[in-house]
């Protein structure tokens, strides 16, 4: 039976476990006996791929895509239905990472793509490095497109929390996406649930998806009765928020990523005014999201 790579990372009252080889993801985040994330249990490694905890990354885009298919630069491409008859989240968290640097505190892994795995014609790869310090997870990402026209791309992080208390949110976005993205929404609306920085309110329970447009980049994460809060920091590229709450309330998401649900089609159809992201051969972009612990 195959030994599964777990890298520990540690810095005072933080401890980290992160899978290189099961998708790059983060399976554990304890701060002070307290578990930031919902934690992935790893004794089956069979069935590491599908639970629902932890945090992975989502590359090269985010959410779902309708029908698998998009257009860019007038050619259309077909990707892998991995959520049939979609795809969803891209391929960083359905791979297998490399390890590039280790310390006791700090890690930097990789996963370089093919073009044409997946369904997705560019070859790029993506650096996830992360450090703790005394009150914070940094994640730091580095996108390169390693293929020889345009890509377009999305990224971000999707991490699970522990729906064990009152959970209570505060953050700003200008609007909402009218819709579930299961249903591929087209416009926005006014938000219907004010999760605002100043006073918050607490997370619907029950089963429903919201993103966020225009998100501002800070949210506070609340668990009132356990007397435990978290702020995460995101930087701009990173202005799209999905709030998911699943059927059973077991846990929640919150999701800082580039773009909306199917933004591939949205950009090509016009739709709200979503900004295009691509690179070009040998060009790369970085993303940073802190998870700020408090005491």
């Amino acid at each position: 039976m195959k030994t599964l790579k777990v890298i520990t990372l540690q810095h005072k009252k933080i401890k980290l476990n992160l899978l290189p080889e099961i998708g790059g993801r983060i399976s554990s985040l304890i701060f002070d006996d307290f578990h930031v994330l919902r934690p992935i249990p790893l004794h089956d490694i069979k069935s590491l791929f599908l639970y629902k905890g932890g945090s992975f990354p989502l590359v090269p885009f985010s959410n779902r895509i309708k029908n698998a298919k998009f257009k860019f630069n007038e050619s259309e491409f077909n990707l892998n239905q991995n959520a049939f008859p979609h795809a969803i989240h891209g391929h960083g968290y359905l791979s297998e990472w490399s390890i590039l640097e280790q310390t006791n505190a700090s890690a930097k892994i990789i996963y370089r793509h093919h073009g044409g795995k997946l369904g997705w014609p560019w070859s790029y790869e993506i650096t996830q490095s992360i450090h703790l310090n005394n009150l914070s997870c940094l994640m730091q990402f580095k996108l390169m497109n390693k293929s020889k026209s345009i890509m377009p791309f999305g990224f971000g992080i999707h991490p699970f929390f522990n729906f064990n208390d009152e959970i209570r949110l505060k953050f700003k976005a200008s609007k909402e996406w009218d819709g579930q993205p299961e249903d591929f929404p087209t416009k926005t609306k006014p938000i219907e649930n004010n999760f605002n920085i100043r006073n918050g309110r607490a997370l619907w329970k029950n089963e429903k998806t919201v993103c966020y447009e225009n998100f501002d980049g800070k949210i506070q994460i609340i668990w009132p009765y356990k007397k435990k809060k978290i702020t995460i920091k995101a930087d701009k590229i990173f202005n799209h928020l999905i709030v998911h709450v699943p059927k059973g309330e077991e846990y929640f998401c919150i999701e800082p990523v580039s773009h909306p649900t199917d933004g591939f089609n949205l950009i090509q159809a016009n739709k709200e005014n979503i900004g295009s992201w691509f690179l070009v051969p040998n060009d790369y972009i970085e993303g940073l999201i802190e998870i700020e612990l408090e005491k």
